[in-house]
């Protein structure tokens, strides 16, 4: 079986226009793709800088230096810091929906993928820091804040589309709402995702992997007993 999770929008994140102008430059000339290593490189300096500096102390000179680049030549392909930090960061923290998906691993049924995921909220992420960083400065700053909200929004559309793809096959209740089962389940990782950027201790894999699937089995519908 297979499963369609492409998002019902394009995001910011992972993906940028080419007809960014360096401030005040005001060009309508469409951008050159930066090759793969000189964006890997640009990605990499990136994550360094926010995540020594945080956002408000990393500034795209410093980025630029680091990756051996030009001011212009970044903001050419991107707006300005906030566009830089997501893509960065999604190409540190790739959505693990989308990996998962991608690795050719994912098991034929959405309650064992569900079962994956939620075991895999165990592994401690290198971009971990970078992330609360994200979110801390998405609460300042307008633009960023939105960003992380389409980034975030467009996860819960492809989970979205896991449920219903269980209400259908006969696995989930098909009278539990959709919207606040996918709330729910964002709400355990960005939970998750909290006590590994804190620190705090983690549970026994096998404990909590019983506990994921008690919960996914609970969305069961109820037996018939007519």
């Amino acid at each position: 079986m297979s499963y369609d999770t492409t998002p019902d929008r394009q995001t910011s994140t992972g993906q940028t226009s080419t007809g960014h102008t360096s401030p005040g430059q005001g060009s309508t000339k469409r951008a050159v793709p930066l090759a793969d290593d000189t964006k890997t490189r640009l990605l990499d300096a990136a994550v360094e800088v926010f995540s020594e500096k945080g956002y408000q102390g990393a500034g795209v000179a410093e980025i630029a230096r680091r990756a051996e680049l030009t001011t212009g030549a970044i903001y050419s392909q991107y707006r300005g810091k906030a566009d830089l930090l997501l893509e960065a960061l999604t190409a540190r923290i790739p959505a693990e929906l989308d990996r998962l998906l991608a690795s050719g691993d994912a098991p034929d049924d959405v309650p064992s993928i569900l079962s994956v995921l939620g075991s895999s909220l165990l592994e401690h992420e290198d971009g971990d820091a970078l992330m609360l960083e994200t979110f801390a400065a998405g609460r300042r700053e307008p633009e960023l804040g939105d960003s992380l909200r389409h980034r975030l929004a467009d996860e819960e559309r492809q989970m979205a589309k896991l449920i219903d793809e269980a209400k259908s096959d006969g696995f989930f209740d098909p009278n539990l709402d959709t919207d606040a089962v996918v709330r729910f389940c964002h709400s355990i990782g960005l939970g998750m995702f909290l006590s590994r950027a804190l620190g705090l201790p983690m549970p026994d894999p096998s404990h909590w992997r019983s506990v994921i699937d008690r919960v996914i089995s609970s969305a069961a519908p109820a037996p018939d007993l007519t």
